[in-house]
């Protein structure tokens, strides 16, 4: 298969290999668990293994976050207004994780501290090495104790959040798809690939995209915050073990990462492929932005390089075809048109 080489990781046809099927650990809509028919080829590995961000990945969610700020930090939002808090949460997403994000906005809001609007200074002075802040996301440590009961309240909100507009507008999660990435994973269910999905967002909350959002058509998996109280890394890990407690051979060297946050979401393959070197020398991953900007971009593979030969190529979503049906078209006519290919980093 050549169509969109490098965007499928350079998958190719083979003229042997079986199928087999595997259930999602993800609720569908309906409350069944979606079956796939992975493609094995002769070494027993599926052809590759997409781990996807949800968050500008593959949904608009700033709707459903809105309603959240209301309800986690209604005080905040009268005095402030709606846009300024969405402002200041949004601007704290890049810190990787929730214990991080929350305790930063309760900082704000009932601590005072106003000048931690600015997440540079946040990570400079509570987050960085000697800091108080430096082991949050460790289980042990009495602030990642502290933040867990904030985590709960925020998982809550979210999950009942989701599920309101999901049931007051059946098309509502429909409207907030970013359909070409979804187009994108039809075809990947089809050839038979794994996807798995991880978010630094709590269970219930994730649960509940996946549930109304159509997720758990395309996840085998999902891993959290809740699962993992770490990085995007982190939680490769653990999704590879859930895959392979189903009995599915991991292939280390057919590994791509998609995801908005260069860094925070396709850079987690570098860090990977440092954790797993030893154990799996052949250990090899691949990246997609999505709508990355070129200033991000640049910042990410200046960064990348130094440590890394991973791959990053980028996708923009609002340049991806309509064809006459209506539909994303992904196909290789169309693919200059949205998909960039940046040189392997060396």
């Amino acid at each position: 298969m050549n169509m969109h080489e490098g965007m499928n990781n350079g998958i190719e046809p083979k003229p042997e290999y079986t199928r087999k099927s595997f259930t999602s650990n993800l609720e569908n809509a309906d409350g069944n668990f979606e079956s796939f028919s992975i493609r094995l080829d002769k070494d027993g590995k599926p052809p590759l293994i997409v781990f996807e961000d949800i968050d500008k990945t593959l949904l608009h969610l700033e709707p459903t976050y809105k309603e959240i700020r209301k309800a986690m930090w209604p005080e905040a939002v009268s005095k402030d207004g709606i846009e300024e808090v969405g402002r200041v949460h949004l601007a704290g997403f890049r810190l990787g994780t929730m214990w991080r994000e929350l305790y930063r906005m309760h900082a704000i809001y009932n601590l005072g501290k106003t000048e931690w609007k600015n997440p540079d200074k946040y990570e400079e002075e509570f987050l960085a090495v000697g800091k108080d802040g430096e082991n949050i996301d460790e289980p042990n440590d009495p602030l990642h104790i502290e933040c867990d009961k904030l985590l709960e309240k925020f998982d809550d909100i979210a999950a009942s959040t989701v599920e309101k507009q999901a049931k007051e507008n059946p098309n509502f999660f429909d409207e907030a798809k970013i359909q070409p990435i979804y187009k994108l994973n039809a075809l990947y269910k089809r050839l038979g690939v794994v996807i798995v999905g991880m978010t630094a967002n709590p269970k219930k909350f994730a649960n509940a995209l996946c549930k109304y959002a159509g997720l758990g058509e395309s996840f085998i998996d999902c891993a959290t915050d809740t699962d993992v109280p770490g990085k995007k890394e982190y939680k490769m890990q653990y999704l590879i073990k859930q895959l392979e407690a189903k009995g599915i051979k991991i292939p280390y060297d057919k590994i791509l990462i998609i995801g908005d946050s260069p860094l925070g979401d396709v850079g987690s393959g570098s860090k990977f492929q440092k954790l797993e070197k030893e154990e799996h020398p052949e250990v090899r991953t691949k990246g997609i932005v999505i709508n990355g900007n070129e200033e991000d971009l640049i910042v990410a593979i200046n960064k990348l390089k130094e440590t890394t030969d991973m791959e990053i190529n980028a996708i923009d979503v609002n340049q991806v075809p309509i064809d006459k049906h209506g539909n994303p078209d992904l196909t290789q006519k169309g693919r200059d048109k949205f998909y960039t290919e940046i040189n392997t980093l060396k």
